[in-house]
């Protein structure tokens, strides 16, 4: 197996690089929510220590996240008792967790103690404990809360590039 010493580059999207990083919350919610990095700085943080572990059977070890617990952003939009599923977004590509594994994710836009870059994710990326590659959302843009998990474009977008 190959162990690589960072993560892996990938092309920031021009839309990312070009615009005022907001994050908006809406879908089952009594209150939708647009928050700016000031507002996020501003809400309980966590960090996690745990590898970057790709399905291509390569890994980053010793990293360590920090960030907003991602429950903590959904409870401020306060979810429905209909909402079962968040689904992440950044852009075309968008992931469905379930409500019950989002309280172990992170909102992170700290990486090793330093401030997250573009290249790694910026302004949020989304970490999931022991989730699958695919579920490390970067550039996060969006939370939406809904009943159904819907498609996975995530999975979709990411099982295609392997495959190509």
């Amino acid at each position: 197996m190959e162990i690589r010493t960072r993560l892996p580059q990938q092309e920031v999207p021009a839309e990312v690089a070009g615009r005022p990083p907001r994050l908006k919350v809406d879908g089952l919610v009594s209150n939708s929510l647009e928050l700016g990095p000031e507002e996020l700085a501003a809400l309980p943080r966590a960090s996690l220590a745990e590898a970057f572990r790709c399905e291509e059977g390569w890994e980053v070890p010793g990293l360590t996240w920090e960030g907003v617990p991602l429950a903590e952003v959904i409870a401020r939009a306060l979810p429905s008792s209909q909402a079962r599923f968040v689904r992440v977004g950044a852009g075309d590509y968008v992931v469905p967790i379930p409500l019950e594994q989002a309280c172990r994710a992170l909102l992170c836009d700290r990486l090793n103690g330093a401030p997250l870059t573009l290249q790694h994710g910026a302004p949020w990326r989304l970490v999931l404990p022991g989730g699958a590659c695919f579920t490390s959302v970067k550039w996060v843009d969006r939370l939406t809360l809904t009943a159904e998990a819907g498609e996975n474009d995530g999975e979709r977008i990411a099982r295609a590039r392997r495959k190509a």
